[in-house]
């Protein structure tokens, strides 16, 4: 990936990643990376240790993202193996108890739900587990909490979650290269990580789930400066590591995304820990649920 020139602000915390994507099968091309505002990007840290994001800016963008952007997910598959001596891949639904790691001892499993050191614990905290819809559902009043996240480790084999837009949401690219339709948080900002657009949906069995797919987008750490949107220290670490975010705009052919791929392929990845992902949904999709919205709310009066 080409590396763009660096304007030098001030105060940056945000990483906004513009990409000309090819079409299905095609390759991805360059990706110019810049800077955003620490002035325009709030985030609010509870007295539980759980975080809520209020909005978050790009420079070089109009594009601001609320909280809500990263509630955009209903349902979503985790695929990993089940561990170096038993390569062979299992498929974790959205409200499925995925096994995780409850302290920094052992790191024993990869890519699997993990939470900040005094925030919330999960509902399967004594049995040590944890499920998608804890780390990229709605929590408490209706949030996302970034204090949860997917711990990757640098590991041989590949893992990667899928996650689908609910309410019939699609995601699409405009012609505009400064609107930012999608957003990844990724704690730690030292790991590359594949992004796939999906087209449509595979069945929930692993010997059937085949989802079809755009091409590969990398997102690789090494162009630009670490922006830290806020430090994040998880049971499965020592010490707290910082947070960064990745806006990507999407090429026009990427269109009708029913949901997003993020995946790790290999140790040379350095285990993404997945923090957050929002999306702006195409205005006419938004269009048409705020009319459904009203509908529902007419119904009911």
């Amino acid at each position: 990936m080409n590396c763009a020139p660096f304007v030098a602000v001030k105060q940056v915390v945000a990483v906004l990643v513009l990409c000309a994507l090819g079409a299905v099968g095609s390759t991805a091309q360059a990706c110019s990376i810049y800077d955003g505002n620490a002035a325009n990007t709030q985030s609010t840290l509870l007295a539980s240790g759980d975080r809520s994001l209020d909005h978050l800016a790009f420079v070089g963008s109009s594009t601001v993202m609320t909280g809500s952007d990263f509630l955009r997910f209903s349902n979503g598959y985790l695929m990993k193996s089940l561990d170096a001596d038993h390569p062979t891949q299992v498929l974790y639904g959205w409200n499925a108890p995925i096994p995780r790691d409850v302290s920094a001892a052992g790191n024993l499993q990869d890519f699997n739900p993990d939470r900040a050191d005094h925030s919330t614990p999960f509902a399967g905290e004594t049995s040590g587990t944890g499920t998608l819809a804890e780390v990229f559902g709605p929590f408490g009043s209706g949030y996302k909490n970034m204090s949860r996240i997917l711990d990757g480790e640098e590991v041989c084999r590949p893992y990667y979650v899928d996650l689908y837009f609910g309410n019939g949401l699609k995601l699409s690219g405009d012609n505009s290269s400064t609107t930012v339709e999608l957003a990844v948080l990724e704690r730690g900002g030292n790991s590359s990580f594949n992004v796939y657009g999906i087209l449509a949906p595979g069945s929930g069995d692993i010997a059937h789930y085949a989802p079809t797919l755009t091409s590969a987008l990398l997102v690789d750490p090494g162009c630009g400066n670490f922006n830290s949107l806020w430090s994040l220290d998880t049971l499965e670490i020592d010490g707290a590591q910082d947070v960064r975010a990745y806006g990507i705009s999407l090429d026009p052919r990427w269109t009708n995304l029913v949901g997003i791929r993020i995946e790790s392929n290999g140790s040379c990845f350095a285990g993404p820990d997945i923090v957050g992902v929002g999306a702006v949904p195409e205005p006419a999709t938004l269009s048409l649920l705020a009319f459904s919205g009203l509908a529902m709310l007419r119904r009911k009066k």
